[in-house]
């Protein structure tokens, strides 16, 4: 569960993910493992102005020998499709991960939600996490997430086609 894709009329979001990280194998080799679950993650969204919104997120690894928890904060564009039932967006900001010790990463990546109703839509994203050589304790990652997002206050949504065929 995943939280994206406001309006100037329907600003908050709140998401609930399953999400992973996963290092290539050599990266792997360090870290002590290639894949740490980090579910659930949560985030919550403010919809600011012309396409663009903030997230912040938080997830912990759980039941997972490798120690994983990342602060995440960035800046999402949606195209200006945000009052569309289907909103690809992309998106940069950074994180804090807490493994070994307090790393910073530059976060980039891509989703899209689909909103299935006026309060729930489905997020799917692919977040890259580039982490300078000069910090020992982490590498660069992928964290791929899948979640239900919740908007606080009901979206307009356009009419589907399966709604207007009768």
């Amino acid at each position: 569960m995943s939280l994206y894709s406001q309006s100037a009329d329907s600003k908050w979001t709140f998401g609930l993910d399953l999400a992973s990280v996963k290092y290539s194998d050599a990266d792997g080799a360090i870290i002590g493992g290639t894949f740490i679950s980090q579910t659930p993650r949560f985030s919550l969204a403010k919809y600011m102005f012309s396409g663009v919104t903030f997230v912040g997120s938080f997830s912990t690894s759980v039941g997972d020998d490798q120690k994983y928890t990342t602060f995440d904060g960035v800046a999402r564009y949606d195209f200006k499709t945000s009052q569309n039932n289907v909103v690809p967006y992309i998106f940069l900001g950074g994180s804090f991960i807490k493994a070994a010790s307090l790393t910073p990463t530059v976060d980039f990546g891509a989703g899209n939600t689909f909103w299935f109703s006026d309060k729930y839509g489905l997020n799917i994203q692919l977040m890259y996490k580039f982490s300078q050589d000069k910090f020992k304790s982490q590498k660069s990652h992928i964290m791929p997430t899948i979640g239900l997002v919740y908007s606080f206050k009901g979206r307009s949504l356009n009419p589907r086609l399966w709604e207007s065929v009768r």
